[in-house]
């Protein structure tokens, strides 16, 4: 399997499209598609391998393990991220100097979960036992 067969089995899990993922990276049109006939840059592979929370050696075809959120991870997620944003309302957690703007405040949120995704994920690979790999 290729670098961009991956990326498109990725897209299919995820539910979006190759075209979807450029434009959230910020890449060119067909800059994906591109890489069947030469590799991308390491920041734009770690840029795609971030996106779906896999390690660039998964990319690359060195291994095969993907570890995934589940539902009960994607809930834990979820209450962590609704106390964290009920604290930033309340003006409890951001040494911030007022209200946060509606703006701000997605863009913290969005932050924030992406953060605890990837410790959670980081925190699954380091606890996996082997034989579930």
């Amino acid at each position: 399997m290729t670098l961009v067969d991956r990326i498109q089995e990725l897209c299919r899990k995820n539910t979006t499209t190759q075209s979807a993922l450029e434009r959230d990276l910020n890449f060119g049109k067909g800059t994906i598609s591109k890489w069947d006939k030469s590799y991308p840059s390491s920041d734009k592979l770690q840029k795609v391998a971030d996106y779906f929370h896999v390690s660039t050696d998964y990319l690359l075809g060195r291994e095969d393990k993907v570890l995934a959120l589940n539902d009960r991870n994607r809930r834990d997620v979820a209450k962590t991220l609704e106390e964290i944003m009920d604290n930033i309302d309340k003006g409890n957690a951001l040494a911030y100097g007022g209200e946060i703007n509606e703006e701000d405040r997605e863009l913290y949120k969005m932050a924030l979960q992406h953060a605890l995704e990837i410790a959670k994920l980081k925190s699954k690979e380091k606890f996996t036992p082997k034989k579930y790999k």
